[in-house]
């Protein structure tokens, strides 16, 4: 009875799977239908796109403008996470921090990330340097805001049990609070990985000297629609990658993980 189950669920999960595939198909065929029957000089079929997205990947493109986009994502995505995580450990737990940094914090993430631009350009010049700094500073906040809340919302005789047990310090953190607010960081995580390829467009069309941004703003300058399409594709295809590795790490890691309901304590 339980084989036939998880058979059951296997199937399902395959059916969602074929269906989203489908749906994908689908929306390929309409782009192909309206290019076809508009024949606008900027809307190209779906065909001479996916022809275009070979010639890039298989040109110099990739090492030019995809690999630099990909390792400014990465450095800008980890240091987001890593800085979001620490402070909103530290600003969710101590309530006295989190009530003093509440009004600071929610003016900073309110300013638009493309205004900050102009002052990267100032402090860092043009190149990876600005951008990565642009992705940090955008990334940052769903990381930081997830980890600050859950942590603020652990259930008090959580930890009251965890140090009656002799916990302290790093082992309270590790062996505790981080298991418990660990499906809300990777909640934030994933957001921030979606922030993260966003503004690494904007700020290579603002202010990149190379990237997909930076390609695709050219490319649209030069009245080359195609290739700009084609670059889009591209970046609806690394964040594909992206969010699919995400999701395979998180139900790797958080396979025992039911999540915490809780109040919360100062």
């Amino acid at each position: 009875m339980i084989a036939g189950s998880r058979r059951a669920a296997r199937l399902q999960r395959i059916g969602f799977w074929a269906l989203g595939w489908v749906g994908l198909g689908v929306a390929m065929l309409v782009w192909q239908v309206i290019a076809v029957v508009d024949h606008s000089p900027l809307i190209p079929t779906f065909t001479s796109t996916a022809i275009a997205l070979w010639h890039l990947l298989t040109s110099s493109f990739v090492t030019g403008n995809l690999v630099p986009s990909m390792i400014r994502l990465v450095i800008g995505f980890v240091v987001s996470a890593v800085i979001g995580i620490v402070i909103g450990l530290f600003t969710g737990y101590y309530r006295a921090v989190r009530e003093w940094t509440t009004a600071v914090f929610d003016f900073a993430r309110s300013l638009p990330t493309p205004l900050l631009i102009p002052v990267a350009l100032v402090l860092f010049g043009l190149g990876g340097t600005m951008v990565v700094v642009i992705i940090a500073s955008a990334a940052i906040w769903p990381v930081l805001i997830n980890t600050s809340n859950a942590t603020a919302a652990l259930e008090p005789t959580l930890v009251d049990t965890a140090r009656c047990l002799g916990l302290r310090g790093p082992a309270l953190l590790a062996k505790v609070i981080l298991p418990a607010v660990s499906p809300k960081i990777f909640a934030g995580l994933r957001v921030a990985i979606s922030v993260s390829l966003a503004v690494l467009v904007v700020a290579e069309i603002l202010g990149g000297s190379s990237g997909i941004g930076y390609f695709i703003s050219s490319a649209q300058q030069s009245f080359q629609i195609t290739n700009s399409y084609a670059g889009v594709l591209v970046l609806c295809l690394l964040g594909w990658i992206a969010d699919s590795v995400f999701l395979f790490v998180e139900r790797r890691l958080l396979v025992w993980q039911r999540g915490i309901v809780g109040g919360g304590h100062g």
